[in-house]
């Protein structure tokens, strides 16, 4: 596979890495043999989809307590401004680094949602998509994913 100027981004609702490929050409035995390494090139926090509901809940006057805030409501709200941020993270990167290829990995229950909210810029680039969650995964083995 082919990966020249690729840019694979790992994301969930607390974390991004993005990387791009580097290519490495040797010869073995004759034949000229090519494999692909990453570099880290951004990684973002996004310290509010981290933190637990429990951890955000006060009222008018900043105690915090059960009963304080509408949960349900509050975690959506929580939820969709990260999707939103992640986006927006994977909109710049894209822009900055003019990648011929990008593949994604965001978990499955927020993966539709991120991907509306994609700029078209990065939909024209984007050509895998894995609805995992590969922010832990070893940069060694994440290539793996993705062929």
């Amino acid at each position: 596979m082919k990966l020249d100027n690729t840019v694979i981004i790992v994301a969930n609702l607390g974390e991004l890495k993005a990387y791009k490929t580097v290519k490495h050409e040797d010869i073995y035995n004759n034949e000229l043999k090519i494999n692909y390494s990453l570099e880290l090139i951004d990684a973002e926090d996004f310290i509010e989809g981290r933190k637990k509901l429990h951890e955000l809940k006060s009222d008018a006057n900043g105690r915090r307590g059960p009963g304080t805030i509408e949960e349900h409501s509050v975690e959506e709200t929580i939820e969709k401004r990260t999707v939103s941020e992640v986006a927006q993270d994977i909109d710049t990167i894209v822009q900055q680094t003019k990648p011929k290829a990008l593949f994604l990995a965001f978990p499955k229950e927020n993966n539709a949602e991120l991907l509306e909210k994609l700029s078209q810029e990065t939909k024209k680039v984007l050509k895998k998509n894995v609805a995992l969650d590969l922010v832990k995964t070893d940069k060694n083995k994440l290539l793996e994913y993705f062929q």
